[in-house]
């Protein structure tokens, strides 16, 4: 294979999202990948020519401004065209935190995108592996990169199956997560009733504005808990609540264990 590769082999890899490798892949009529049940996330974006990706039982063609995003913990298979072979960049990345991040933000399927806005993004992890930055700097900035990708991809994502003012809403929870946002605060972002919020974000993702909410910072605190020496009074704060003991036992109920356990049988 014809590839520019930056491997990253001797830091933590107990980080809660680590980028295991990132690199440029030249045109090659040979490359191929394939893995039965990948322990990584990939996610790359075609600079120039054609290949083709399997999802499921099927496949598909990609070409030039394309990016595909493949989850952990499934099959990835993909390859060049033999008579224009892509050329494209790519990053792959692990930690309990990747996965927080794929589930938060939908994106626990196969998908393929228009990758146009962010080529701009690829560039710049083009630009870090090929700096005099040492590994540490460049994994933080790969990192962030990863994360700045897979929400752009999820609102790529979204625009095709959600309503604007469902996303306004959704939007608006995911930025206070430090918070309870009320019925009546949530409302006010789109200027409609309690009721027709309500009854709107559980029309359009399954689920109430407050279980939503509650979701998403059990995942939190489970990230907390598992990757970082945070206390736990500590942690309930981040997430928006001053009593541990109201916290701990909301935590038992959610995910039938306390705090404490959890990060235990983590460990």
């Amino acid at each position: 294979m014809n590839e520019y590769l930056k491997p990253f082999t001797n830091l933590d890899k107990k980080m809660p999202l680590y980028v295991k490798l990132a690199g440029i892949t030249y045109p090659d009529p040979t490359y191929r990948i394939s893995r039965t049940d990948s322990k990584i996330a990939v996610v790359e974006y075609v600079t120039d020519g054609e290949g083709y990706i399997s999802l499921g039982d099927e496949t598909h063609h990609i070409g030039k401004d394309t990016v595909y995003f493949l989850p952990p913990n499934e099959r990835h298979s993909y390859c060049a065209d033999k008579d224009n072979p892509y050329t494209k960049i790519f990053m792959n990345v692990s930690g309990s935190l990747c996965e927080h991040l794929i589930h938060v933000y939908g994106l626990s399927g196969n998908y393929i995108f228009d990758g146009k806005g962010l080529k701009p993004v690829f560039e710049k992890i083009v630009a870090t592996i090929q700096s005099d930055m040492s590994d540490n700097e460049m994994q933080f900035i790969l990192q962030g990169l990863f994360a700045e990708i897979i929400s752009r991809l999820s609102v790529e994502l979204d625009k095709n199956k959600y309503s604007d003012e469902a996303l306004k809403l959704k939007k608006y929870l995911d930025s206070n997560p430090h918070r309870l946002v009320s019925a009546k605060e949530l409302s006010k972002t789109i200027f409609r009733s309690q009721d027709y919020c309500q009854k709107l974000f559980c029309r359009e993702f399954g689920i109430t504005p407050y279980a939503y909410q509650l979701e998403q910072k059990m995942q939190t605190a489970k990230s907390l808990l598992t990757d970082t020496n945070m206390p736990i009074g500590e942690i309930a704060k981040k997430i928006g609540y001053t009593d541990i003991h109201y916290f701990s036992n909301l935590f038992l109920k959610k995910c039938n264990c306390r705090p404490s356990d959890y990060r235990k049988n983590k460990r």
